[in-house]
């Protein structure tokens, strides 16, 4: 099915532009293409534009973070025709929908010490969860919804780490006690994050017995 999509697109060069703006553009897309195959459309009416690529590439659309291989007939089912398309994090943009994702990788290295080097690979997977708590928009030093389910999985994975890699999420000024609901804030809504956060939580809680 070919949808008529009504896109509002959020535009911004750090290195020369003082405040963000918003392109209108209004593009027919077949409803089995993704989103990365949109942006790519837009890219063609405006060689200017830029947006993430590659296989984690991901964007924000009408308020949730998700990947850009995501289908636009589930898009166009659960937000409807008329999008708002900006970056996973307006004060990270560097490049319209490219954020500065530089934050995200040194969260990686408070685990980097317990974890193997082939880890990594999961963690950016989980890059739609760095920016999806709106406590990152106001602390920038917030751990991050990622690193906390990240340190769920390499617990399980590396269960001899495990007191060390509660001991760095256990921290009040930056750690899983700031942590707030992020159900909603993600697409596709992924509510098993939250039962593992909450999880860890209680995890930490033990360790300190």
């Amino acid at each position: 099915m070919i949808y008529k999509l009504r896109l509002s697109v959020f535009r911004f060069d750090a290195k020369s532009d003082y405040l963000p703006f918003y392109k209108k553009h209004i593009i027919k897309v077949d409803g089995e293409k993704s989103i990365d195959d949109l942006l790519s459309v837009i890219k063609e009416e405006d060689r200017l534009f830029d947006y993430p690529q590659g296989k984690n590439a991901a964007i924000q659309i009408s308020g949730k973070n998700l990947f850009t291989n995501v289908k636009i007939s589930d898009i166009v089912k659960n937000f409807g025709t008329e999008l708002t398309l900006m970056p996973m994090s307006e004060k990270r943009a560097s490049k319209d929908l490219i954020v500065n994702d530089d934050d995200f990788y040194e969260k990686f290295d408070l685990l980097d010490p317990f974890v193997d080097s082939s880890d990594k690979k999961r963690f950016k997977e989980l890059v739609v969860y760095h920016y999806a708590s709106d406590l990152y928009k106001y602390e920038d030093d917030f751990q991050g919804d990622a690193l906390f389910l990240f340190a769920y999985e390499m617990i399980k994975k590396h269960p001899g780490q495990e007191k060390k890699i509660l001991n760095i999420i256990d921290n009040e000024n930056n750690g899983i006690w700031l942590h707030t609901n992020i159900c909603g804030k993600t697409f596709p809504t992924n509510y098993e994050a939250e039962d593992k956060i909450n999880s860890l939580k209680n995890e930490v809680l033990k360790a300190r017995n």
